[in-house]
């Protein structure tokens, strides 16, 4: 006779519970993503700069009509609390004091990728389109581009196009602003 096994899924407010009583070290890192706690890899020097840089151009260009989170968590549903390298966020008074982003405060969320394409790719891009994140770049530094992801619906995006150095990609929110994909990611 084999018993069932069971998993517990993680909520949100058990997740930061647990941040809270000090189960996670404030330089842990680690996200939820479906109910699971995900460790996250360490990050690397090309990763750290190149979230720098895009902060740096995105902030440059789109300041004050954008408010930019550098891994900073945003709470997807009630089970995932991703911690995206970056966000372009809707201007909120209170700066997200009041509560972590949602998708609906969403622009453009970012991941830069060099070790984690396959998880940004294959877990963490289905649930941005299932909660409905209207844009979401993967930098993939190994490749040197950027892939765009627009127009979530069923838990997929059915705009994609892999932008190469040489070409301009433009956040859909501001279509009028380009950047180019050297200035972008080196």
């Amino acid at each position: 006779m084999s018993a069932e096994v069971e998993t517990y899924r993680f909520t949100v407010e058990e997740f930061n519970k647990l941040g809270q009583a000090g189960i996670f070290d404030e330089d842990d890192r680690v996200e939820l993503l479906d109910g699971e706690i995900i460790v996250m890899s360490p990050i690397g020097k090309q990763h750290a700069g190149t979230v720098m840089q895009l902060h740096s151009l995105l902030q440059g260009r789109l300041h004050p009509r954008v408010l930019p989170g550098v891994q900073n968590p945003a709470v997807i549903d009630e089970f995932s609390e991703p911690l995206p390298d970056i966000m372009l966020l809707k201007p909120k008074k209170d700066y997200y004091k009041s509560g972590h982003p949602q998708p609906k405060d969403i622009l453009l969320l970012i991941e830069v990728s060099d070790t984690t394409l396959r998880y940004d790719r294959n877990r963490k891009l289905p649930k941005y389109a299932e909660s409905g994140v209207p844009e979401v770049w993967i930098v993939n530094l190994k490749n040197q581009t950027i892939e765009q992801y627009r127009n979530p619906a069923a838990g997929e995006y059915l705009h994609c196009h892999v932008y190469q150095r040489g070409e301009q990609i433009s956040v859909k929110a501001f279509p009028e602003v380009e950047f180019t994909v050297e200035e972008l990611i080196g």
